[in-house]
């Protein structure tokens, strides 16, 4: 799947790439599980590493403040509540204009705290009122899924299907990864489709833009300077 894609990387290092990512993700849980957002600059860090949430830190900081946030955060933190109560409690103290790109913030966080226990899930993996996402590319045909039950028990079956490949790290980091890359070679297609074909050259790579939507660039740039 990697290789025979000319649009994976510009150095043609598929694989390092793939590493590179994986390790950003180890890098983004860490910082995550140690933050104590006590400042405006930390909880700035926080909205900075959430690709699609940063534009609501300033209306985030105006509205709850750097303590209420920092308690929503340890709510996401809290394994004596279940998934669900943690993301209502988090959407209970931070409110905002989008609640569904606020939700898809905490289930977000919560998946980087526990990868070993939860897979990335936003709507562009899986959208419940649309039922639309990147995991309906796997499932089998005219098969829909209902539930969030029926959601993590398909993306646990990929897990193991990945593992079966190669893509083994006894976390849902790789099948994060999978699957966010393919909902960008899907938007890539369709973008192609739209747009003249020279103009099409100076689109990133795939894995770049992966890396550009689950917000591990600011980690990324810190792995390469660490090996320089």
């Amino acid at each position: 799947m990697l290789n025979v894609d000319v649009n994976n990387t510009a150095s043609g290092d598929a694989k390092k790439s793939l590493n590179l990512i994986i390790d950003a993700m180890k890098m983004k849980s860490q910082f995550l599980r140690e933050v104590n957002p006590s400042t405006e600059e930390e909880m700035k860090k926080v909205f900075e590493s959430i690709f699609y949430a940063r534009k609501y830190y300033d209306q985030v900081l105006t509205q709850v403040g750097t303590t209420t946030f920092s308690k929503a955060l340890d709510t996401l933190r809290n394994q004596g509540l279940s998934y669900q109560e943690r993301v209502t409690k988090f959407l209970d103290m931070v409110k905002g204009k989008d609640n569904e790109d606020l939700e898809d913030m905490a289930r977000e966080i919560i998946h980087y705290l526990y990868p070993d226990q939860f897979p990335l899930w936003t709507r562009w993996i899986w959208n419940p009122k649309r039922n639309t996402g990147s995991i309906n590319y796997v499932l089998k045909e005219n098969l829909n899924l209902k539930s969030p039950e029926e959601f993590f028990s398909s993306v646990d079956e990929l897990k193991k299907i990945l593992d079966i490949f190669g893509l083994s790290a006894g976390d849902y980091y790789p099948t994060s990864v999978f699957l966010v890359y393919a909902y960008v070679r899907y938007l890539d297609y369709t973008t192609h489709l739209a747009v003249d074909k020279k103009a099409a050259g100076l689109i990133p790579t795939h894995l770049t833009t992966t890396a550009l939507v689950m917000g591990l660039k600011p980690y990324i740039k810190v792995i390469k300077l660490a090996h320089t």
